[in-house]
């Protein structure tokens, strides 16, 4: 399995012949873009999937539907087709007429060509307070959307962490306890924006929950950038996570696994035994 890093926890999954984009955020809105009402850019969108070699898609995943991970859904669809998997939120973000999409069911196993896929429930992490005000850790989006809208009516929907294969990907750093045992998992994707803001003990908490009650034994970091700046400019982590990071390397080294920052466009092949070298895959 080919995962290749966009930057915020856009992440594009190949496996023989099978294409699948988690999250994808090509648009990255600069910070007082929200001042106002955004929409997905259909050039920024264009520009990313060309860069990366993907003419067609066959699944668009989303942990969550908040707009930094759900903003451009619907225009990828448009572009690369493929089919929308996601909560009833996700699916009052693709309102056109020879879209597909798909309400998910929990726990459920999803054969999208050479990949399976499974939803587990997951949460949010918390917000502080005047960043929950505007985008809070619950809420669903119950209408279908019509953009340009506000960032804050991009409401976070259910939250998933997503099985493709062995691998788990967290799209936000919450978790539900006991939800992440047994499941035969290899490698664990942390999105890690905001981790900062939460007390060790909360961080210790979710490691274990994440990596060490899955089972995992390679750990990836992902949603570690400034991603109001386009991802061609991003060359290190955001200092709201960095802490965060040096903590999560320090579980590794006790707990015995392997911890790794995802590099943007850097692809990575993931082996069954869930190590990874850097991939040759060539786009296209």
């Amino acid at each position: 399995m080919h995962l290749t890093y966009l930057g915020t926890n856009a992440l594009l999954i190949r496996k023989a012949g099978t294409t699948v984009l988690v999250d994808p955020h090509f648009t990255r809105p600069r910070i007082w873009h929200l001042f106002g009402k955004i929409s997905a850019n259909p050039r920024a969108v264009a520009a990313g999937l060309e860069q990366n070699g993907v003419d067609r898609l066959d699944g668009v995943l989303l942990t969550h539907t908040h707009y930094d991970h759900a903003l451009d859904a619907a225009e990828v669809l448009r572009q690369a087709s493929g089919v929308l998997y996601g909560c009833g939120s996700a699916m009052n973000l693709v309102n056109h007429p020879g879209l597909d999409k798909q309400k998910i069911t929990p726990g459920r196993r999803y054969q999208i060509g050479a990949l399976t896929v499974v939803f587990h429930s997951s949460l949010h992490l918390p917000f502080p307070s005047l960043i929950d005000w505007l985008l809070p850790m619950d809420g669903q989006i119950s209408r279908p959307l019509e953009t340009p809208a506000w960032f804050w009516h991009y409401a976070v929907g259910r939250v998933w962490a997503i099985q493709v294969d062995q691998t788990l990907i967290f799209g936000s750093a919450g978790y539900l306890p006991n939800s992440y045992k047994n499941l035969d998992i290899e490698t664990v994707v942390l999105g890690i924006g905001g981790l900062d803001s939460q007390p060790a003990a909360y961080l210790e908490n979710f490691y274990r929950e994440a990596v060490l009650n899955s089972g995992a034994g390679h750990v990836l970091l992902s949603h570690w950038d400034n991603f109001f700046k386009p991802a061609k400019q991003v060359d290190k982590p955001h200092f709201l996570v960095r802490r965060a990071i040096t903590r999560i390397q320090a579980f590794g080294k006790k707990h015995g696994q392997k911890v790794d920052l995802l590099k943007i466009q850097e692809p990575l092949l993931i082996k069954p035994s869930g190590e990874w070298k850097p991939s040759h895959f060539a786009a296209g």
